[in-house]
This record gives structure tokens, C-alpha cells and sequence, in this order.
């Protein structure tokens, strides 16, 4: 008797988890009105953020892209974007140049506020500089806080949305990349204290954390190694940190890790899907795991025990440096 009820339970609980999930599917199709609603997009240069741009603009959105480079701008104008702002977003007085050309062009009605602007300089730690922790954050944090700041005067007056494009580093961090999976730790905390902030004007806050995707960002990644290592060579040529990371090793992990990566690159449009979600869908989600890896391997990383995610993360360093080698 015990077990017929139990299965009979287990049987209830099955067709309520998929009832459930085609009642969210279901749910997440309805879409927004996107024509003539203002939409600001930070990294629009190539990628993720030139593919939302396309992808919105195509449904109607007035689209301001912000670029860091000229090229980039144009790229962006024919994606479709309204207009185009090429700035730094780590300098300030440019952030308040474009803020104000912001506010005119829209004529302070914004609907939506995505931060996709990002970078990445890998390295592990014993070989990064101070000056990249600083850069990396400057432009993956205090970036978006430094523009969303004066435009959540806007954004409350529209109800609108803010999402920003953090990482699957951004809630399993990995070795090699301590920068960048710092900045991404902080855009979350920052993600989850807007999100509560602005709800009581409900404006929507939604973080994306897309796996390696085909972008350039992600492409070279690991040859973004080589630059950590010779730039704290020519700081400090005579290093202990040279005993273990030895350029042999380097040329080897690079080589090996490429091919590897290579593999596991997926098409952004499994991120743009989402980012372009999270803006004209009537009911976004307040995360997306992007990817099949972020929706599986991240997930899992995410979710178990830390010693068991501890043993997972340690095996990736392949080959391992000197010393441990001989250990």
C-alpha cells in the first residue's frame, strides 16, 4: 500500500513539473510591442551586442548602440541600430557626454537598458598584474554602474528593463581567469541588489550568463594567456613564478586548450535570443543560462557541493604546471 501511494505521488509531482514548464513556455512567447521603443546596448562592436542589435532593430526597437571603436559603429548603423555613440565606458566624462546625447535622442523615454560591453585578459594569478584586476573591473563593473546610474530616473519613468551579460564565470569560477571571474561575482551582487531596488517601480532586472560562444571575445581567449604572461615578464623577468609557468608549459596549455575550445564554441545566437528576450518579452525571466554547457555543466558546477565542483574545476588545468607535474 505504502509504495502504490508513493508512486502514485511520484506520478502527481512528474505531471506537475510538466505541466509547469510548458505553462512557463507557453507564457514566455508573448511579446512586447517593440516599434518605437528606445533600447540602449553597450558592446555593440561585434558579437553578442551586434547580433541584439540586428535582432531588435528588426522588430522595431530604436536602437542607440554604443561602440568602442569607429569600425564598430558603422557595423552597428548597418545592423540597424538609430544611431550609433563611440565612446570608452570606463571614461567618465565620456559616459556623461553620452548620457546627455542619450536623454535628447530619446527624449527621456528609454524602455530598455542592456550592458553587454565586456573583456577579458586569462591569466592565473601568479602571473597578473594589479593593473589588469583594475582594468577588467573598470570595465565589466563599475562600467555598468557608472551608466545605469543616471538613466534609472528614465528607466523608472518607463517601467522598463535592465539586463545585463554576465557570464558563466559570473557563478562558477574557474582557474586561469581570477580577473574576469571577479567582475563578474561583482556584476551579479550589483544585478541582485537593482533588481530589488527597482522592482517597487517595476523596472525589470534580468541577468544573462552565456557559456563560450562564438565571438572574439571567446575565440582567442586563450591566447589572451600570452599576453598576461610576457606582460609580467617584462615587469619581473627574474621571477620565482617563472620556475612553475615556464614558457614551455605556456606554449603547451595555449595549444592544447585552443583545439579544446574550439570545439565547445556555440553560435552567440543562443545568447542573443535571450538578451532580445529579456527586453521585448512580456514575462523575462530574471536569468538565462545560455548554452548548452551553461545549462548543464555550469548548472551541475553551480549547484553541488563545493569539494565535488572543487575536484571538477582542478582537473580542467591541463597540462599541469612544472612543479605540480613532479609532485
Amino acid at each position: 500500500m505504502f509504495f502504490q501511494i508513493s508512486g502514485v505521488i511520484i506520478w502527481i509531482l512528474i505531471a506537475l513539473l510538466v505541466l509547469g514548464r510548458m505553462f512557463r513556455a507557453i507564457r514566455e512567447r508573448s511579446r512586447l510591442e517593440m516599434a518605437n521603443r528606445w533600447v540602449l546596448i553597450t558592446g555593440c562592436d561585434s558579437g553578442i551586442g551586434l547580433g541584439v542589435v540586428e535582432k531588435l532593430s528588426a522588430e522595431g526597437a530604436h536602437v542607440i548602440a554604443c561602440t568602442y571603436t569607429p569600425e564598430g559603429a558603422e557595423r552597428a548603423v548597418k545592423a540597424g541600430a538609430k544611431q550609433a555613440l563611440q565612446f570608452d565606458i570606463t571614461d567618465e566624462a565620456a559616459v556623461r557626454d553620452a548620457v546627455e546625447k542619450i536623454k535628447a535622442l530619446t527624449g527621456g523615454n528609454l524602455w530598455a537598458l542592456v550592458h553587454n560591453a565586456g573583456m577579458v585578459l586569462p591569466g592565473f594569478v601568479e602571473y597578473q598584474l594589479m593593473e589588469t584586476y583594475r582594468r577588467v573591473m573598470d570595465v565589466n563593473y563599475f562600467a555598468v554602474v557608472n551608466l545605469t546610474q543616471p538613466l534609472i530616473p528614465l528607466l523608472k519613468r518607463s517601467k522598463g528593463r535592465v539586463t545585463i551579460v554576465s557570464s558563466v564565470d559570473g557563478i562558477v569560477s574557474l582557474p586561469g581567469n581570477a580577473p574576469y571571474d571577479g567582475s563578474k561575482y561583482a556584476v551579479e551582487a550589483y544585478a541582485d541588489a537593482l533588481r530589488v531596488e527597482l522592482s517597487f517601480w517595476d523596472v525589470h532586472v534580468a541577468v544573462v550568463n552565456p557559456a563560450t560562444m562564438r565571438t572574439p571575445l571567446a575565440l582567442t581567449f586563450f591566447e589572451g594567456h600570452k599576453k598576461a604572461w610576457e606582460m609580467m615578464e617584462k615587469q619581473d623577468p627574474d621571477g620565482a613564478w617563472k620556475e612553475t609557468w615556464t614558457r614551455e608549459w605556456l606554449d603547451e596549455y595555449v595549444s592544447v586548450n585552443s583545439k579544446n575550445l574550439a570545439g565547445i564554441a556555440q553560435d552567440p545566437i543562443h545568447a542573443i535570443r535571450n538578451v532580445t528576450h529579456s527586453v521585448a518579452a512580456k514575462h523575462p525571466r530574471m536569468r538565462y543560462l545560455s548554452g548548452t554547457l551553461a545549462k548543464t555543466l555550469f548548472r551541475a558546477l553551480w549547484k553541488m557541493p563545493e569539494h565535488w565542483s572543487f575536484a571538477v574545476k582542478k582537473g580542467t588545468v591541463t597540462p599541469l604546471p612544472k612543479i605540480a607535474r613532479q609532485r
